[in-house]
């Protein structure tokens, strides 16, 4: 991700890991948008958009993400 805070996310299923913490996490599909809400630890109930921009890319508040592969 670039941005405020550049990093790499990693999504898995049920998780997702940034700045080597992972958190426990659920997904939602809302169209071009993933609702990602925290269901564990300090962020627990908060969620954020990640809207599909494209195939490899999504877009956040925090920046935008594209797929390493």
């Amino acid at each position: 991700m670039d941005g405020l805070v550049p990093m790499t996310v990693h999504s898995r299923s049920g998780e997702t890991e940034a700045l080597g913490i992972i958190e426990k996490v659920s997904y939602d599909v809302q169209g071009n948008d993933v609702i990602v809400t925290y269901t564990d630890g300090m962020a627990k109930g908060m969620g954020m958009r990640y809207t599909m921009t494209g195939p490899d890319t999504a877009r956040t508040e925090l920046g935008t993400l594209r797929r390493i592969k």
